[in-house]
C-alpha cells in the first residue's frame, strides 16, 4: 500500500530514478497518484476554495478548479461594498444623508449637530414657577440616547411673560419619580440642568460666552477651582421638542444650584444667596430682616443663615474706610470681587450691579460674588430691543454702596487687575472667537426652524448679531483703557 514501482528500461534498467503513477488500494477503493517528475506521489489533501484563490493543496501546491470570487454585501454609509467572506471592500462609501442632525439610512447622528431634547407630556398653560409637570424625555446625541421621566418648571424673572419659557428640569429614572438619574452631558452625571430660552439674544451666545469668560477669569486667580466654571454657569446648544414639535433652540446650562458651586448642601455653611429684587438690602444699605430680596439657592432659610448675610451687609454698610480695607478678606474674596466689579464694567452689566448678583460661602464668613443672567451684556438692554449708549458712556455702579466703597477705596487694585485681564482674557480678538464659534456651533437648519416658529411680526425675536458685539468692543475698550489708566 502506498508505494510506488521503479519505472525500467526493457533490460531492467532504471529510468532516471523517476517515480511513475501506480494504483494502490485501501479497503477496496484505488486512489490514483499522477506523476510528479522528480517528487514523491503526493497524496492531495485539497484546502477549500475562497475568494481568490481555487482549492489547493496542502502540501504540495497544487491547484484544481477556480476561485469562488468575492461575495459583496452593499455598500452603506461608511462601508464601501464588502465580501463576506475575507473582508475586500469595492468602491465606495454612500455617505450619510443627514436630515436634522440624523441619517434617514442608517440613523446615525450628525456629531456636529447640537443634541436633541424630546419631552413628552403636558406642559400648556404654564404661567407659574410653582407650577411643575410631570414628563418623559428622550436625550439624543452622538453615542449616547438616554431615556427616562423628568419634572420640570418654568424658570426666571421676568422671562416667565415671554411666550418661549426658561425651564428647570430634574431627571428620574422611572416614572415613579422615587429615583434621580443623573444625566451627563460633560460636567458628570447630574440630575438637575436649566434650560434657556435665550429670548432677547437671538445669537443664543451671550448668556454662556460671558459667563466662560467669567470662568477664565476665575481660573487665572484660581477662584472655585472644584466647580464646573469656577463659580459661573456652562451651557451648549440643544434643540427642544414637545410632543414630537420643535419647539425652538434652547442652550443646556447648568444650574443656579449647589453643584455649579461644588457645594453640599448638608453643610450648613455652604451657602449661596442672590439679589432677586432692586433693594436697599441688595444695595448694601440696610440690613436684611428676611429672605425677600437675597434668596437662598443653596442652604437652608433659617435664623443662622439670615445672620450670616447680616453680618456681610452689615461690614459693607458701615465699616469705616480703614476697616473696610483692613478687615475687607475676612468678608469677601478680594480677587473675585475685583473680577465681578472689571467684568460688570467691561461686558456693560447694569442689570447686575445688584439684583442677579450671586454671593457663594463655603465658611460662613468670607463670600465670593458670581456673575448670573448674562444675557443683558455687551451693551444691549434687558428686553433686546435696544442698546445702551455705550459709545458715550461707561455704565456706573448704581446706588450700590459695595461698588461705590470698591471704586473709592481699590482703585490702584482695579486698574492693576484690568490691565493684567487684557492681555489675554479681556482681549478682543479673543472675545470674538469665542462668541464666534460658539454661535457657529448652532446648526444653520435650527436656526432657521428658530426662526420660523418664533420670529412673527407680532412678536419677532429681538436681539442683536454677532457683528454689534464687535462694534461695542471696539468702542468701549478705547473708553476703559483711558479710565482705568488713570487709575493707575
Amino acid at each position: 500500500k502506498n508505494e510506488s514501482e521503479a519505472a525500467t528500461n526493457s533490460d531492467g534498467t532504471k529510468i532516471n530514478n523517476k517515480t511513475v503513477p501506480v494504483k494502490v488500494t485501501d479497503n477496496d477503493d484505488e486512489i490514483e497518484f499522477k506523476e510528479n517528475p522528480g517528487s514523491p506521489i503526493c497524496a492531495h489533501v485539497y484546502s477549500k476554495p475562497s475568494c481568490t484563490k481555487p482549492k489547493t493543496c496542502t502540501k504540495c501546491g497544487k491547484t484544481e478548479g477556480k476561485p469562488n470570487g468575492h461575495s459583496y454585501s452593499d455598500a452603506t454609509c461608511t462601508k464601501p461594498k464588502t465580501c463576506s467572506e475575507c473582508g475586500f471592500q469595492k468602491g465606495e462609501a454612500l455617505s450619510h444623508n443627514y436630515v436634522l442632525g440624523e441619517c434617514t439610512v442608517c440613523g446615525d447622528y450628525n456629531p456636529s449637530y447640537c443634541p436633541k431634547l424630546y419631552f413628552t407630556g403636558d406642559m400648556t398653560g404654564m404661567t407659574n414657577k410653582n407650577d411643575v409637570r410631570n414628563i418623559t424625555f428622550e436625550y439624543r446625541s452622538r453615542g449616547q440616547i438616554l431615556n427616562g421621566a423628568a419634572k420640570i418648571k418654568i424658570q426666571g424673572s421676568s422671562s416667565t411673560a415671554y411666550e418661549k419659557k426658561n425651564y428647570t428640569i430634574n431627571f428620574y429614572e422611572n416614572n415613579n419619580y422615587s429615583k434621580k438619574m443623573g444625566v451627563n452631558v460633560g460636567w458628570g452625571a447630574q440630575d438637575e440642568y436649566c434650560l434657556k430660552a435665550n429670548w432677547i439674544d437671538k445669537t443664543h451666545s451671550r448668556n454662556v460666552v460671558t459667563a466662560k469668560l467669567v470662568g477664565e477669569m476665575q481660573r487665572k486667580y484660581g477662584l472655585l477651582q472644584s466647580s464646573p466654571n469656577n463659580g459661573a454657569i456652562d451651557g451648549f446648544p440643544i434643540e427642544v421638542y414637545i410632543n414630537g414639535t420643535f419647539h425652538g433652540v434652547y442652550t443646556m446650562n447648568i444650574p443656579k444650584d449647589d453643584w455649579q458651586f461644588n457645594m453640599d448642601k448638608n453643610n450648613p455653611n455652604h451657602i449661596v444667596i442672590c439679589g432677586e429684587k432692586w433693594a436697599n438690602a441688595v444695595y448694601f444699605k440696610e440690613i436684611p430682616t428676611d429672605f425677600s430680596v437675597w434668596s437662598i439657592e443653596v442652604g437652608e432659610e433659617n435664623a443662622a443663615t439670615l445672620q450670616k448675610i447680616q453680618r456681610l451687609v452689615r461690614f459693607v454698610k458701615d465699616s469705616s474706610d480703614a476697616e473696610f480695607k483692613a478687615n475687607f478678606n475676612q468678608y469677601l474674596n478680594l480677587d473675585a470681587t475685583l473680577n465681578y466689579y472689571i467684568m460688570m464694567n467691561f461686558a456693560y452689566m447694569p442689570d447686575n450691579t445688584g439684583k442677579n448678583m450671586l454671593l457663594a460661602t463655603y465658611d460662613g464668613n468670607v463670600w465670593y460674588p458670581s456673575l448670573y443672567d448674562l444675557d443683558t451684556t455687551w451693551g444691549a438692554d434687558w428686553k433686546g430691543q435696544n442698546l445702551y449708549d455705550y459709545k458715550n458712556s461707561l455704565i456706573s455702579p448704581g446706588t450700590s454702596w459695595l461698588w461705590k466703597r470698591m471704586e473709592t477705596l481699590y482703585k490702584k487694585e482695579i486698574a492693576a487687575r484690568y490691565f493684567e485681564l487684557r492681555k489675554d482674557v479681556l482681549d478682543a480678538n479673543h472675545i470674538m472667537n469665542l462668541f464666534t464659534n460658539f454661535y457657529n456651533s448652532i446648526p444653520k437648519e435650527a436656526l432657521d426652524r428658530e426662526t420660523a416658529k418664533w420670529d412673527t411680526a407680532q412678536h419677532p425675536i429681538p436681539g442683536y448679531d454677532i457683528s454689534q458685539i464687535k462694534d461695542y468692543l471696539n468702542s468701549i475698550i478705547p473708553q476703559l483703557d483711558a479710565k482705568y489708566g488713570a487709575w493707575r
